[in-house]
């Protein structure tokens, strides 16, 4: 892709770009047609390193002098390799609208970054650009900001927690490889897939009921105490959703892991009126389980899960 060729794509309105770093790619790559690849300068960890020489200063009481700073951002300069995606639109639109359709190209074409670099990447910015305006803004990395309030979740009791899952992690792998797909979840963009894997880590902490009572979605149901149905309630544009939560996971599951179809058709009974949820509010779902996930991980490492 020479020069010219890579200034006029970057000139083509309506247009997306939006900004990620962390992965490393030699030269700008046509993805699709409409949807392109731009390595650029690194980011360096020139704030990482100030902050560091700060801490240092302040900790240890020895000054940080320029000399040493200069020494920290050479260390640092290759770090956090940027990668511009460019996706050009088919028609003028609001940029809701655009980065909307932007976003589905996207979130394939950062996997495929990812498999060819071998590293994880994140986005930080985007730009925006309709036949007549631009539009840019930051995309801070997003914190639940957890505050853990009331009775067992402060304190002593909380430090106890802790120190139970870290000995929990010790004694027990499954349970350590169940944490790791909730880590791995927590970090999805797509809430199917997102679902997926939590449910996957809710099986792997039903290890031992699977060995007795076969099936995984009824074994993660005793798993959680819910033999009777996991079932939950929802109200969304003026309707109600009532679904078996983890009889929808599951089926996601199976058909990303297994290639079984999931079909309104294959769901039971009580299941059936969420099919129009998991494919308009598919996010729902994953909240939900990502609730069960935080639970699980609390009573095993408490030793009263069900799966021990």
């Amino acid at each position: 892709m020479n020069e010219e060729y890579l200034k006029e794509i970057l000139q083509l309105r309506p247009a997306v770009h939006k900004l990620y770093y962390g992965a490393f790619i030699q030269e700008p790559l046509e993805i699709k047609a409409n949807l392109f690849a731009i390595p650029l300068k690194t980011l360096g960890f020139q704030s990482q390193a100030e902050y560091l020489g700060l801490y240092s200063a302040q900790i240890a009481e020895v000054a940080v002098d320029q000399g040493g700073l200069n020494n920290l951002f050479t260390q640092g300069s290759g770090a956090f390799p940027v990668v511009a995606l460019v996706f050009i639109n088919s028609s003028n639109a609001s940029p809701e609208l655009l980065e909307k359709e932007a976003k589905v190209e996207f979130n394939k074409a950062i996997k495929v970054i990812s498999w060819s670099s071998g590293d994880e990447i994140s986005a930080f910015g985007v730009l925006t650009l309709t036949k007549d305006q631009s539009y840019f803004r930051l995309l801070l990395p997003h914190s639940n900001k957890k505050l853990r309030l009331g009775f067992g979740n402060s304190g002593q009791d909380y430090k106890n927690q802790i120190k139970n899952i870290i000995e929990a992690i010790e004694k027990d792998e499954h349970f350590e490889f169940g944490l790791s797909m909730y880590h791995d979840a927590l970090k999805e963009s797509n809430p199917h897939f997102q679902i997926a894997r939590f449910f996957c880590c809710l099986e792997c902490l039903a290890y031992k009921i699977k060995s007795d009572i076969g099936p995984s979605r009824k074994a993660v149901k005793y798993l959680l105490g819910l033999e009777g149905g996991a079932f939950s309630e929802v109200h969304i544009d003026g309707k109600k959703y009532r679904y078996d939560v983890v009889e929808i996971a599951g089926r996601i599951r199976d058909k990303l892991f297994h290639g079984v179809k999931f079909k309104k058709s294959h769901l039971i009974k009580e299941a059936r009126t969420a099919y129009e949820l998991y494919e308009n509010n598919p996010e729902q779902i994953a909240t939900t389980m990502k609730s069960y996930c935080e639970m699980e991980i609390a009573r095993w490492a408490n030793g009263v899960s069900n799966g021990l």
